[in-house]
C-alpha cells in the first residue's frame, strides 16, 4: 500500500533505504565471516535462525511475503505459527544468524556492522507496524498478545 502524499513517499523511500541497508549489512557480515571455520555453537544458532526463517516464510506463504515493510495489496494478517509469539520472526531469524557469526569471529568493525543491522531492523519493524496497523484493524489487538522480536520479552 503506497501512500501518494509527500509524507507517504518519504516513508516509502525510507522503507526501501532500510531494506538496502539491511541486505548490505547482512552481506558484509557473511562476507567477513570464516565460513569454513565456524564454531559448533555458531553453527547451532545458524541452523536455529535458518529454521525459524523458513518456518516463518512457510507460515506467511510466498504470496504474502514482502522484503519491504509495506503491506502487499490483498495481503492477509498472519497470527499463527511463529507469529503467534513474535510479530517479526524473520527479523529474529536474521539476528539469530548474524549475532553469533560476529561473536564467533569478533572484531570491532563486525560488531559495528551487526549493531547497525539490529538498529536498521528495529527501525524497519516500527515502520512495518505502522503500515500493518493501518491495513488490518485486528493488528492492534494482536500486538497485545505477541512480542515484537524476542519471545516473551520484547
Amino acid at each position: 500500500m503506497f501512500n501518494t502524499t509527500r509524507m507517504g513517499k518519504r516513508k516509502s523511500y525510507a522503507a526501501w533505504l532500510l531494506v538496502m541497508l539491511q541486505f548490505m549489512l547482512i552481506a558484509l557480515i557473511i562476507y567477513t565471516s570464516p565460513v569454513t571455520n565456524l564454531k559448533i555453537w555458531v553453527i547451532f544458532f545458524l541452523m536455529l535462525g535458518l529454521a525459524l526463517g523458513l518456518y516463518a516464510i512457510y507460515t506467511i506463504r510466498i504470496g504474502n511475503f514482502n522484503i519491504s515493510p509495506h503491506v502487499r495489496p490483498n495481503g492477509i494478517m498472519i497470527a499463527h505459527g511463529p507469529y503467534r509469539f513474535i510479530r517479526h520472526p524473520m527479523y529474529t531469524a536474521i539476528l539469530l544468524v548474524c549475532w553469533p557469526l560476529v561473536a564467533g569471529h569478533f572484531s570491532w568493525l563486525r560488531l559495528g556492522m551487526v549493531a547497525g543491522l539490529t538498529i536498521v531492523l528495529v527501525i524497519k519493524l516500527h515502520l512495518e507496524e505502522q503500515y500493518l496497523k493501518k491495513a488490518f484493524g485486528a493488528y492492534r489487538d494482536y500486538t497485545l498478545t505477541s512480542k515484537k522480536l524476542i519471545p516473551f520479552l520484547w
